[in-house]
């Protein structure tokens, strides 16, 4: 029997740069999957090489990404200060007379990105099975979105809400809102954000998928035990890995067959600089565990 391989791509702001050492080791070694699922980071990464994507065009579009590609400046400072506005208004008990932003930045940037990159795609045209999770912040429930006929499959799955029909650039917008910096996302009567808060590495879904092996690559691995952060982006990616961390180990045990943690030490979450570095990362670990790919994967 020829095992179906899907891949999970995990969130962590611009290291996900490393998902593109991971794809280009896999695909030397003659390993492409035939599904793959997406949070955050990831989301972005596993729904163009879904689109159809080569390695190298993806390559050549992660070295390409500066800071000022995403950051809203201008609406930024306006969210701020209408954000502390209303804490003011707040004390003194007085009714706010304006809309209180969900985020520091609107993602208007960001959203430009993704759909200009994406275009009109749908999940049901995807070269390959594609899965991209968020959560709703309201409710706490994961909410993932995938094909039309994926939806039917994964229907009777309790506690997880499956969305289809809506093009793919809206979902990864959606799994990109991390919580605090990017305002949430409205689809389908659901307020999205980051799919990191309940699940970082999106492996359960690609077995639901029907994958037979799943390869999960983690990015929340930087080679210390402990650090500091140096900025809030920091605060905001460890809350984020803090609240998923042991959620993530019971589902990466159950449901991952090899977990990739590419080595990412010293790297901030908008280290941009660095992101040649983190695709050599990516390489360095999927190479390491290379024997245990093939294994599982069926090749040896």
């Amino acid at each position: 029997m020829i095992k179906k391989i899907g891949l999970a791509l995990g969130g962590g702001f611009v290291r996900g740069a490393a998902h593109v050492g991971v794809l280009k080791v896999l695909e030397e070694n003659g390993i492409k999957p035939q599904m793959i699922a997406g949070t955050s980071a990831g989301s972005i990464v596993a729904s163009l090489y879904a689109a159809g994507w080569t390695v190298a065009e993806l390559e050549e579009m992660i070295l390409k990404l500066r800071p000022h590609m995403f950051l809203d400046e201008f609406a930024a400072v306006e969210n701020f200060f209408f954000m502390t506005t209303k804490i003011f208004f707040d004390l003194l008990h007085l009714p706010y007379p304006f809309r209180s932003p969900l985020g520091i930045m609107r993602g208007i940037k960001l959203e430009r990105f993704v759909r200009s990159k994406l275009g009109q795609n749908k999940f049901e045209t995807a070269h390959i099975d594609l899965a991209v999770t968020t959560v709703d912040i309201v409710s706490g429930t994961k909410v993932i979105f995938v094909s039309r006929h994926n939806k039917t499959r994964l229907r009777s799955i309790k506690n997880q809400v499956f969305i289809s029909g809506v093009p793919v650039w809206e979902a990864v917008r959606a799994s990109t809102a991390v919580p605090g910096i990017f305002e949430p996302k409205r689809i389908g009567g659901y307020l999205l954000v980051d799919g990191g808060l309940r699940e970082n590495v999106p492996a359960q879904v690609l077995k639901a998928m029907g994958a037979h092996t799943v390869i999960a690559v983690d990015l929340g691995n930087d080679g210390e035990e402990t650090k500091e952060p140096r900025d809030v982006l920091d605060v905001l990616g460890q809350t984020i890995d803090i609240i998923g961390s042991d959620t993530l180990e019971l589902v990466l045990d159950g449901n991952a067959d090899v977990r990739i943690r590419p080595l990412l030490k010293g790297v901030g979450a908008w280290d941009f600089n660095k992101i040649p570095y983190m695709i050599e990362q990516g390489e360095l670990a999927t190479r390491e565990l290379l024997p245990d790919i093939l294994r599982v994967c069926g090749r040896r």
